[in-house]
């Protein structure tokens, strides 16, 4: 609970805190769902069985929302920028940027077909789950055809453009290390090192 107070003062001192209303549904939907199958399968003590599945439904939870913190106050171009400093070649970092964009796109696309298809009589808010599954079949196939379709247009962008994976980028003394970024550091590996010592101690001492 104190790590998860911790992020949550966090988004609210970067203002980020209304991402986390938008993904409250959804992180509550797996929280409880990682509390019940750690219930289910788990082997231990009847009363030490419910404690530890809390326990790790909120590691999961905490897991999801340090994830969602560092897309709240990172954007893709420092996102791939920090990759390439960490050693990684232009081209791997230049994908994972580009799945990040893509990925709304997507969802942004799958939200259009699916207002296309209650239109169309086909509502996939309604009726029983096994209903709403077989109502979602149908957007597959225009949702696939849509990616392709925009995969195309993306090469083409590129190509016309001059890009090739083989240029050399150098971002070198675009950033610099501050006061606060040395301090946070040093922050994160204090707590990385603590934790590691709790750890150890709970399990040999």
């Amino acid at each position: 609970m104190g790590l998860l107070s911790l992020i949550t003062l966090l988004f609210c001192v970067a203002k980020s805190f209304s991402n986390i209303s938008k993904m409250a549904g959804l992180f509550g939907i797996i929280g409880i769902a990682t509390f019940i199958l750690w219930l289910l399968f788990y082997n231990g003590v009847q009363g030490g069985r419910t404690i530890f599945a809390l326990s790790m439904s909120l590691r999961f939870i905490n897991l999801l929302l340090v994830g969602l913190f560092l897309l709240s106050i990172t954007s893709l171009e420092e996102f791939s920028s920090g990759l390439m400093l960490l050693g990684m070649p232009y081209p791997v970092a230049f994908a994972f940027s580009l799945s990040f964009r893509l990925v709304v796109v997507f969802v942004a696309t799958g939200f259009t077909i699916v207002e296309a298809q209650k239109v169309r009589g086909n509502n996939v808010q309604e009726g029983s789950i096994i209903k709403r599954i077989r109502a979602y079949a149908p957007l597959l196939v225009p949702l696939i055809l849509n990616a392709v379709k925009k995969a195309e247009t993306l090469t083409l962008a590129l190509e016309s453009k001059g890009f090739s994976p083989q240029n050399k980028i150098s971002i070198k003394g675009r950033f610099k290390m501050r006061l606060i970024d040395w301090t946070v550091l040093a922050f994160c590996l204090g707590a990385l090192v603590f934790m590691g010592v709790m750890v150890f101690h709970a399990h040999y001492a």
